[in-house]
């Protein structure tokens, strides 16, 4: 079968709560250039900086936390994020704003009849831009966090968050309050992890 990025595709469902308020949770990018990262994200996605390390969501989402890197990213994240669309049009209007702020395109596999964009923020780490998708769920505009994982039903068991979906090969957690971003355990064997889901 062809290849696709985890979670993007016709599987990715998902959530997590408002500012993920109570849960412990936010995602950290390790960075050459940690607050020029972090002012991009706030930027393409509408969040607010919180000081220069921080962003921290507009109504539904989580924290979004940079530090300096050690070392260079190597390989696929095992951690990325799907952003929302609302419509044919977002999508497009999104990934012109994602363009124009640096975002390039990246070919991990997708194969090109696949209806998500699959991009590299300016520190080259991994993203999909969704295509709109039917939901009654508040997720703002990211749509899921997604992780890859030699043991999805192992890996997810450490977070104490409501299961909408329960496999073997896949889970997709949510908040109980069903607003904000899914957070997906999927199978993979990407490495990289520069980007990492941050558990307190």
């Amino acid at each position: 079968d062809r290849a696709r990025p985890a979670g993007c595709g016709p599987t990715g469902t998902g959530l997590l709560s408002p500012p993920m308020t109570g849960t412990g949770i936010s995602v950290e990018f390790a960075a050459a250039e940690p607050e020029r990262l972090a002012r991009w994200w706030a930027h393409v996605l509408g969040w607010e900086l919180a000081g220069a390390l921080a962003v921290l969501p507009r109504g539904p989402g989580l924290p979004l936390r940079f530090v300096a890197a050690d070392r260079a990213k190597t390989g696929k994240n095992r951690v990325h994020l799907d952003l929302r669309s609302e419509s044919h049009e977002h999508q497009q209007d999104f990934l012109l704003r994602l363009f124009n702020a640096g975002a390039r395109f990246v070919d991990i596999g997708q194969g090109e009849d696949v209806p998500w964009q699959v991009l590299a923020d300016p520190a080259g780490n991994e993203l999909c831009l969704l295509e709109p998708r039917r939901s009654d769920v508040d997720t703002g505009p990211v749509h899921s966090v997604v992780v890859e994982s030699a043991d999805p039903a192992a890996e997810s068991a450490a977070y104490d968050l409501p299961a909408v979906l329960h496999r073997p090969d896949l889970v997709v957690l949510h908040s109980p309050q069903r607003t904000g971003p899914y957070l997906e355990f999927v199978p993979g064997g990407a490495t990289g992890d520069v980007v990492r889901l941050v558990h307190d």
